[in-house]
Order: C-alpha cells, then structure tokens, then sequence
C-alpha cells in the first residue's frame, strides 16, 4: 500500500511543476488532495489584513469604569430655570424617532455602546447621559474605522452628527459610514440635509442642546420617550420603559427647596462630621436630585464625584442579602418557616441550626452582634506579605489565610445567644443567610445578586471587592484601622467580620453610588417590576417589606416606624423600609410617596469614633427636608 501511496504523490508533484503560471489541472489535483487529507482552508480575509492592529484593539477595549466617572450631578446649574423649563419643554416635542430598523430601540443598559462623533464635535452632555446607563466606548471618527468597524468587537454604534451652523455640509463626515449596517445616526439639524440608510436606525433633533442631548441619551435606553414627528408626518412614538432623569419640577418639586439639603450637609462637612457626600433622590421612578458634596478626605485632596464608590456597610443586608433570599422564595427554593439546618445541615442539633428563617431576616434570634473572629487575630492568620497560604487581601499591606472563611463558618455554631429568641441586631443572622443562599443557589452571594439584579437592571456601580473593577480614585477610602493594622482602608471592606470572610458577606462588603443604591430600591416601590421585567413578585415584595411577624422591623428591612419620628411627621409613610451602615451611609424607599432617599458618607474617616453625623442628626434632618420639598412647584409659579 505504501508504494501506490508514495506514486500518487509523485505524479501531483510532476503535474504542479509543469503549471506555475496559473491553477491547471496539476493544482487542481494538488489543493484536492490536500482538502482532502487536511480539510478546507478558511478564505484569508484580505480586508481585516489592512485594518490597523492598535485601532483594532481599541474598538475591542471599553474602559467600564473610567468612562463612568461622573463629576455633576442632576439637575444641571441653570440661571433661568422657568425659562429653561419652557425650552425643554418645546424642544422635547420635537425630538423624533424616525426609522427603528438595526436592533430596535431601546437599548439594554447591560450592553456597552459604541459612541462615534467627528474630531472636535464631542457631545459631552450626551456622552455624560448616556454613561448614567451603559459602559461607554468613545471613538473620534477617523477614514480608518469605515474598514475596521466589520472586524471590532461588536456592541451597538451610536453615530452622533450635527450641521455647522448655517452650513448645510456639516453632517457629510459621516457618509462613509454607510456601507456599515445597523447603525443607530443621532442627527442635530435639518432633516432634509441627510439621508441615512434604511438599515439604520435614525433619531432626529431640530437642534443641538444640553436639553436634547440629555432627552435623546435617556430614550436611547428607554428611559424617557420620543413623541415627535418630521414635516413629512414620519415618526415613531417610543416610550419608555423604565426611570431616568427628570428636572424636579416636572415632579412637583422646586428645585432651590434642596438648597437647604445643601446647605445642612456642607455645614456638616465645615464641622467635620465626615469629609464628603453623596445625595440621591428619586421620585416616581425618576432621579431628581443628584449631588456629591465635599472631598474623599479632609485633606480635600480629591472632590467626591456622583460616580465614586462608597463602602456601604450593613445596608449589604438590605440590598444583598435579603434580596437573594427574596428571590429564591419567589421561586419556591426556601421556606419562611424552616429552620437554618433544613439548609445547612451541618448546624443539626447545633443552637444556630433552631432557628427560622424568618428570624434571621428579624434579627430575632438573640445571637451575639459579630461574628466570632478573634481566634484567628495573630501572626498564623494575618501576614504582611502575600504568600501562597496567605492570598486574600485584608486591605494594601494585610493579607489572610485562605482557610479562614471556611474555618469562621465552622464556628458561627459557637457563638453566644439568649436564653430565648429575642430582637438582637447581629450580622451573625446574615451570614447564616448567606451561607443558605450559596447553598441552595450554588453561588457565590455577589455572583447570585449580581446575575439577578445589579447586571439585568444596568447597575454598574454596585460591586464587592471594587479594586477588582475600578481604579483606586474612585473609591471612597473609610477608617485608618489601627485595631487590625491595616492602615488606610481604600477599597478594601471597613467591617473586620466582612473582611475576615474575604470580602463578600451576608452582613457587609457591598460598595456603590447614591444613584445605583436608588434605583435598586425603586425595585421595592415598583412592586418589584424593572422595565416591564418582573424580577420579585408583588406578593413577594409586599410580604418581605411589611411589618414582620416578631418586632417592629420587615422580612430583611429596617422600617422608618422604628424611631424616624421627625421623617415621618413630616410625609414619610410607615411604610417605607431601607437600611443604614456604619461607615455613615442610608437608603429609605417609600412606596406610599413613591420615593426613594440616599445619603452617603464616610463619616468614619480616619476615626471611627468620630459620631458628629449622628450628634447633628444629619441623616434624619436632610430626610425629612426633602419631604418638605414634596408638593413645592407649581407650573404657574412666577419664576
């Protein structure tokens, strides 16, 4: 057989020397055996050939958490509000969607978008927007990217183009882009002037200002929607489908009653009460209030932007961990009723495997404040250098044993309680759910959240462990821990207990802005529903935010009826439920009024012993300032 083998490769090798010129039958004969034996060789794409490797590489790379940083909150400064309010107004009628064709409108905010604009036309309100929604990548038009756009990481392409003023040629840069398909064209100008293709989407503006471009940028994402229409009677009503950002007017609310939020929390800055500040304020779904105030420090080093991170202690509870158990009860996978070692059976015939679910949501178990910690507080636990035992990061310059976690969970069951069950706040409560949420769920609690709720609902800026998704200036920096020695905690968890469980706890670990931690508890006011998507059932959501069955708290919620007096005196329903942290941080969502309220500090920076916030009750005083706020516009107001 070898030497019929060894002719038959002779004879294709003596006809393919005999053709050089061209594929005769001797090449034909030679690729066929060759097909054959090897298989099909892919066609080389001669065009990607010519496309620049580091333009490439940049439309492949979407800077998630650099294009977030956000320095102005909402509303924008306005000298003439009314008059503003009146050109919005009118401009926002006229904003038009007229073709929906390449990949319908609007878009998912879980998806980063493409940004395409001409060389020195950046639209910077837009892009700010548009970042409130969606990771963004920014790209300068240059003849290259025609060539590159087919061979670059694919993600919706959103390309902006105005008319020079008084110039009809201002929008032909664009032109050839055209042989591109699906393509969302942003056009600020005369309709008449362009003429995309029909594989394009197309919104259109009559003109280009930071009212429009904030209009356009919500509808992009459903956020807002376009009701215009061209002369020729074309467009599409798009409505939308979920909160954005609305002047407080729009909502009842006069803006310049914030002032004296303003001015409460600055006073408490000038005091030293904390160094910085985030407030978010929703209603009706819609962000109408959005500042940051102050530094990351005293040493006012860094201003505190919209979009840094604050370390959010025990409002993880809240907006992680019951969240997670909520969830799985909606799906059935957990019962209110049973007991922790129905879940975690290695608590049998343990003190802390008696308990109920529902008792752990309470705090009604009697069980110890924190978690038993101390045993592994020494030189075998905690090193100063990483090593292959010691890999988990306690902050910069402190590193733990990897066997730690496991080891503390196999001690909660002997932590100390009560005789008998009773109201005990104890972060050992929501460990123990967390361990049942892993268990029954099979994931981590940051991942399980993180799937189900912080990515469907497009909050980025919600995270565990946030040093491995942002940079270090983003991030708010709390206590100067002597206790630990861990020197400057700068996005590393302040609380020890969530520390020492690698980051990620039922109790704490969860960093965020005002403005995610808002929208996520706009979930518990819209009954659980997110852009038409129910991801809790109403049932579910009216069972774990009313009054529980044993103290004053809900199902994984504090209650505003548990001694915000003042708040309440002043509109706030009993109804609302929300959580504080430590580290100087709230969240109050209340159904009633259909508002959301967020403050965030580090109050704790550098000394955790420092309780001015809580000595001036800033807190409760900027809360109920905001109801007073309620109800304070009137369109027919004279400006």
């Amino acid at each position: 057989m070898n030497w019929k083998f060894f002719a038959l490769v002779s004879c294709l090798l003596f006809f393919s020397a005999r053709e050089p010129a061209s594929q005769g039958w001797g090449d034909w004969v030679v690729d066929w055996f060759t097909h054959l034996i090897w298989g099909e060789d892919e066609e080389p794409n001669r065009e990607a050939e010519h496309v620049s490797p580091n333009l490439l590489a940049s439309l492949s790379d979407v800077p998630a958490s650099d294009t977030l940083t956000t320095l102005h909150g909402w509303p924008v400064l306005s000298l003439d509000v009314v008059g503003d309010l009146e050109r919005g107004n009118r401009l926002e009628k006229s904003l038009t969607l007229v073709r929906n064709e390449a990949g319908p409108l609007p878009l998912d905010p879980a998806t980063p978008v493409r940004l395409v604009y001409r060389e020195g036309e950046r639209p910077v309100q837009l892009v700010e927007m548009v970042r409130r929604f969606a990771d963004v990548q920014e790209v300068a038009f240059t003849s290259d990217l025609v060539t590159a756009l087919p061979h670059a990481e694919p993600m919706p392409t959103l390309v902006v183009v105005s008319d020079a003023p008084g110039v009809g040629t201002g929008s032909e840069w664009y032109i050839p882009l055209r042989s591109i398909d699906s393509l969302t064209l942003i056009h600020f100008g005369d309709p008449t002037l362009i003429d995309p293709p029909s594989s394009w989407n197309w919104i259109n503006a009559p003109l280009r200002s930071r009212e429009s471009e904030t209009r356009i940028a919500q509808a992009i994402f459903g956020a807002a929607g376009l009701t215009g229409t061209l002369a020729d009677g074309r467009g599409i009503r798009l409505r939308a489908i979920r909160g954005g950002f609305r002047t407080p007017e729009a909502l009842g609310i006069d803006r310049f009653r914030f002032e004296r939020i303003d001015n409460a929390i600055n006073r408490a800055i000038r005091y030293g009460a904390t160094p910085g500040a985030q407030l978010a304020v929703l209603k009706n779904g819609q962000v109408v209030y959005e500042r940051s105030y102050g530094f990351h420090r005293y040493a006012k080093e860094e201003v505190v932007r919209v979009s840094d991170l604050y370390d959010l202690a025990s409002i993880t509870k809240a907006a992680a961990t019951s969240l997670a158990v909520m969830k799985l009860y909606d799906e059935g996978r957990i019962d209110l009723d049973a007991r922790v070692s129905t879940y975690l059976p290695e608590y049998r015939n343990k003190v802390v495997g008696n308990y109920r679910i529902d008792q752990l949501l309470t705090h009604h178990t009697g069980l110890q404040p924190g978690l038993p910690i101390y045993p592994y507080f020494n030189d075998d636990f905690i090193k100063d250098e990483f090593d292959p035992l010691h890999r988990l990061p306690l902050s910069a310059t402190r590193w733990l044993d990897d066997r730690t976690p496991e080891l503390l969970r196999h001690t909660l069951d002997q932590v100390a309680y009560t005789r008998r069950p009773e109201h005990r706040y104890s972060d050992v409560n929501y460990v123990l759910l967390q361990l049942i949420v892993e268990q029954i769920s099979g994931q981590p609690l940051d991942v399980y959240v993180t799937k189900h709720f912080y990515d469907p609902m497009g909050l980025h800026r919600l995270a565990f462990r946030p040093l491995e998704r942002f940079p270090i200036k983003q991030l708010i920096p709390t206590i100067v821990d002597r206790w630990m020695n861990r020197g400057e905690l700068h996005g590393y968890v302040h609380d020890e207990g969530a520390a020492m469980m690698g980051g990620v706890a039922g109790h704490a670990g969860l960093f965020g802005n005002a403005l995610d931690l808002g929208r996520l508890f706009q979930l518990l006011n819209d009954r659980g529903n997110y852009a038409g998507k129910q991801l809790i059932s109403e049932k579910t959501v009216a069972l774990f935010t009313a009054r529980g069955p044993y103290n004053y708290r809900a199902l994984g919620f504090d209650r505003l009826a548990g001694g915000y007096g003042s708040v309440v005196a002043a509109g706030a329903s009993e109804n609302t439920v929300g959580h504080t942290g430590f580290t100087g941080t709230c969240v109050w969502a209340d159904p009633d009024n259909d508002m959301v309220f967020v403050f965030l500090t580090n109050r704790i920076h550098p000394d955790p012993a420092n309780e001015k916030l809580l000595k001036y009750h800033t807190r409760s005083a900027i809360h109920r300032d905001v109801y007073h706020a309620l109800r304070s516009y009137r369109s027919e107001d004279p400006a």
